[in-house]
């Protein structure tokens, strides 16, 4: 989790255009908050996201204001702020993309209304394409997505990890299996550490730039019912991957990520 809070001058916190108007909404029902972690880590999802949101609910804000930190003084300036912020929204139900912010929000702002990302997914049948890798699932105890997650999963054909069911994998191969979570810090947490984790996001939007040496398909309409059981593959990457993945997690190309966020959204969603 970011110790510092996010540099002001890139935040969005604003309600998007009506398309029927020109003018932008007075407030919303909706404003979703991509969290820190995912906004450093992967930006081209948070553009994507938040397109797909506003097809089901042109008025969903963007809350772009985040990176709490541990210190108790910065955690109660950053929570006024927020506060202050929701309330000129028009106090909006945030959409909660991370188990982080999840634990942060029911912690600290039970204020505020809160809805899963991934249940909106599930009501509207978005799931990306079709996705025959078998996973790990990897959610946090308390405060993790787990259910949403195996929907999804299901919905995509996706096939969980099961030690009980899958007694013909090796004890050996179980650490080739990728994990597949909904945090950002887990996903990148495990990289570094040599294994292989796959955000539900890159799934299902086809994309991920870490993830790129992984066989994602997106055949809309597929049809699981004649598949052969997953295998596991060998995920390991090369000496040129795991360069390109070490790039994800410097500094200066988390700030450079968040300026492109920002720059890209303004751009896109409010023509600025």
């Amino acid at each position: 989790m970011s110790n510092q809070l996010l540099n002001e001058s890139l935040s969005i916190v604003r309600t998007p255009v009506d398309q029927t108007t020109g003018e932008a909404f007075a407030s919303c029902k909706y404003a979703l908050y991509p969290g820190i972690s995912l906004a450093q880590s992967e930006p081209e999802l948070v553009v994507l996201l938040y397109d797909s949101l506003l097809h089901q609910y042109p008025d969903t804000g963007m809350f772009l204001y985040q990176g709490y930190g541990f210190d108790p003084l910065l955690n109660r300036k950053y929570q006024q702020r927020l506060l202050t912020r929701w309330r000129a929204l028009g106090k909006p139900t945030v959409i909660l993309v991370t188990p982080e912010d999840r634990r942060f929000f029911r912690g600290n702002l039970g204020e505020i209304p809160t809805v899963s990302l991934y249940e909106l997914l599930i009501e509207h049948s978005v799931s990306g394409g079709c996705n025959r890798e078998l996973y790990r699932l990897l959610e946090p105890e308390q405060y993790g997505f787990d259910d949403a997650l195996r929907e999804l999963g299901d919905m995509m054909g996706v096939t969980f990890y099961d030690p009980s069911v899958h007694t013909d994998i090796k004890s050996a191969d179980v650490s080739r299996i990728p994990f597949l979570t909904s945090s950002m810090e887990m996903r990148n947490a495990m990289k570094k550490n040599g294994f292989d984790a796959v955000h539900i996001l890159e799934l299902i939007y086809g994309m991920g730039r870490s993830n790129q040496h992984l066989a994602h398909t997106h055949a809309e309409g597929h049809d699981h019912s004649h598949d052969a059981p997953p295998q596991v593959r060998d995920t390991r990457m090369s000496d040129e991957e795991l360069t390109a993945k070490a790039a994800l997690f410097d500094d200066d190309t988390k700030k450079k990520n968040l300026q492109d966020l920002h720059d890209t959204l303004l751009s896109f969603f409010w023509g600025e």
